[in-house]
Order: C-alpha cells, then sequence, then structure tokens
C-alpha cells in the first residue's frame, strides 16, 4: 500500500481537482475535507471521491464550480443554494453563517439545496461543536434518484442512505460527535469494496428477493441495503426523506438541514465540567471481552487521525490506482509515494 504524508495527499488532490476546473480555493477546501475523512478512517467519503467527483463532473452530476446563494428568512433561519456545485463548500459556507447568526441567537437553523456530493457530514457539526454548540445535520430527498435502501420488512430499494449527524463540545474531555448512514452501512463503503475486492460482511445487503446476501453483484442486480437497527433506522430515514423531499422541495442529489444550539442556551452554570464527566466515567468503564478499551463516540477518528498525521497515510492500492488515474486524465504529476 503506498504511504503518503497528509500535507503531500491533500495538495495532490487539490492540484487534480483544480485542473478539472474547480475554483482553486474550492479545491484546496474540498481536498482538505477529503483528507481529512481519509485520516479519521472514514475512507468511503476520503480520497476515493476525487475520481467520483470528475465522473460527476464529466456527466452533469455537479458544475465543477457553483455560485452560492444564500438568503435569509428572519435572523435565524438561512437557505443556501449550491448552485448545482459539489456540496462541501456550499456546506462549509453554511457553517460560517449559523456561526455568525448564533453570535446574536440561541438557536439557527439552515437549509442547504442545490447542491452535489457533500461528503463526510460529520465535518460540519463536528465544527460547529468546536464553537460551542450542539449541532444537528441529516440529509434526505433522493429516494427518487437513488432508491438503494429497503424498507422495513420490505423488498428492493426505496429509500436513499439519508445520513444523520450530531455532534457537541465535550467541555475538555474531547467532543463527542456521531456520524452515520440510516442503513446498516453507508453505499459509499460498497462502492470502496467493489473497487478494491474486499468481501461484503453479513448483514449489510439484501437481494431482490429480500434474502439476506454478502454479493455486491446481487445487490447491483435489484438488491438492497438494509435499515440499521430494523425499524428505527428506517424511521431515521423516513424522517429525513420527509426533511429533504417536502421542507426544502426537489433535491439535485440531497438536500440538507443543519441545526445549530447554543450550549450555554438554557443556562447551564457547569457545562464544561459535567460533560467532561459523562466522557471520563464512560472511558473508565472496564473494557469487555475483545475490546481494549471503551471509547466515546469521535474518539476512534481523533485515534486514527493523529496516528495518520505522525505516520502518513496508507491507502489501499484501488483507491491509490484510481486517483493516480484521475490525475493522469488531468495532466497532474504523481508525487512520489513511500
Amino acid at each position: 500500500m503506498p504511504v503518503l504524508a497528509h500535507n503531500t495527499l491533500e495538495t495532490f488532490c487539490a492540484e487534480v481537482l483544480a485542473a478539472a476546473s474547480m475554483r482553486a480555493d474550492e479545491a484546496r477546501q474540498v481536498a482538505h475535507h477529503l483528507v481529512e475523512a481519509e485520516m479519521k478512517n472514514v475512507v468511503s467519503h476520503g480520497v476515493n471521491r476525487v475520481a467520483y467527483y470528475l465522473d460527476c463532473f464529466a456527466n452533469g452530476l455537479a458544475r465543477p464550480a457553483g455560485d452560492i446563494l444564500l438568503a435569509h428568512n428572519g435572523a435565524t433561519v438561512l437557505t443556501v443554494d449550491g448552485g448545482e456545485g459539489l456540496g462541501i463548500p456550499a456546506m462549509e459556507r453554511a457553517v460560517d453563517q449559523l456561526l455568525a447568526m448564533g453570535r446574536d441567537q440561541p438557536i439557527v437553523c439552515a437549509g442547504i439545496h442545490n447542491v452535489g456530493h457533500t461528503g463526510r457530514m460529520g465535518a460540519y457539526v463536528e465544527r460547529l461543536a468546536a464553537n460551542g454548540r450542539f449541532a444537528l445535520s441529516m440529509g434526505g430527498g433522493g429516494c427518487d434518484r437513488f432508491p438503494l435502501v429497503a424498507a422495513h420488512g420490505g423488498r428492493g430499494g426505496v429509500l436513499s442512505t439519508n445520513p444523520w449527524a450530531m455532534a457537541m463540545p465535550g467541555g475538555g474531555a474531547g467532543d463527542v460527535s456521531v456520524d452515520f448512514a440510516t442503513c446498516v452501512v453507508a453505499n459509499g463503503k460498497v462502492s470502496v469494496r467493489r473497487r478494491t475486492g474486499e468481501s461484503v460482511p453479513e448483514g449489510w445487503l439484501a437481494d431482490k428477493h429480500g434474502n439476506p446476501t454478502t454479493s455486491i453483484e446481487a445487490y447491483d442486480d435489484g438488491g438492497a441495503l438494509l435499515p440499521a437497527g430494523g425499524y428505527k433506522g428506517y424511521g431515521l430515514s423516513v424522517l429525513a426523506e420527509m426533511m429533504g423531499g417536502a421542507m426544502l422541495g426537489q433535491p439535485y442529489e440531497f438536500n440538507w438541514m443543519i441545526v445549530a444550539l447554543d450550549t450555554n442556551a438554557f443556562g447551564a452554570a457547569a457545562f464544561d465540567k459535567d460533560a467532561a464527566h459523562v466522557i471520563e466515567k464512560l472511558r473508565a468503564t472496564p473494557p469487555a471481552p475483545g475490546f481494549d478499551k471503551v471509547r466515546v463516540p469521535g474518539d476512534p477518528e481523533r485515534e486514527t487521525e493523529e496516528r495518520c498525521r505522525r505516520d502518513g497515510i496508507n491507502l489501499h492500492d484501488g483507491v491509490w490506482d484510481g486517483l493516480v488515474a484521475a490525475a493522469q486524465s488531468q495532466g497532474v504529476a504523481i508525487p512520489a509515494i513511500g
């Protein structure tokens, strides 16, 4: 497996995206986002997406440079139109605005639409949490275009992956962050295994008859991803679909909502101390067999990011080959690898 320093990989990805007609600043922003996801071991939304984004540009699924428009509905509600570009710049702009709006309001929200792929949702709520907010985001509205996930008790795909993400400050003990598709696994993880040839675990997929399968071929032939936790993930998915497809209108890919609440909104006198106490109590729990220690949500990503910053990023050969092919298609030089 090739090993690259994170800054080398980020520069390389930015050069490829800029060569594909993205604005230079937005190419750097997207590259930073993808490399951060790679370091956090969210490889489904990591640098394998560079080649995918180039395909989106070539096939009219996103513009290399979308013109972002903002519209305020009072002091607490924002609508962001991404201009049919990749969703990462539009989502970052939404976070910028929410932080500015939140200086004067305890709770603010944004609806983001007319965007292509938005990357790792945890990045946006984590940024808000780092600025003292409890943040929630969900995406939906893609059921007609991306019917990948079975309804609970149903056969075949009818919903999309409809992810949720939430984060809040940990009072000095490390912020807590959750980011999950409402199906058992994000479709991007299946795509990565399709590229790398790795097997698919039991419990991820059903075939077109509704029977469990570990075959990506059966999944591709009218099968579906399964909802996470049965009716629980299904319920969260339906709510996200109604928000994305009904509240925010017809999506370009998905529509998104972010809500940000100031952790001081209710006047808690010792939030930082009490939040840290919860986290430290959980981490002090004796580990069960098969576990080295108890972690809180966000810890695994922090650990892998720290290791990647120190030791470099290991890329699967198939992911590296796809990135090299994308660079060659744009005439971008390939960096030396370890």
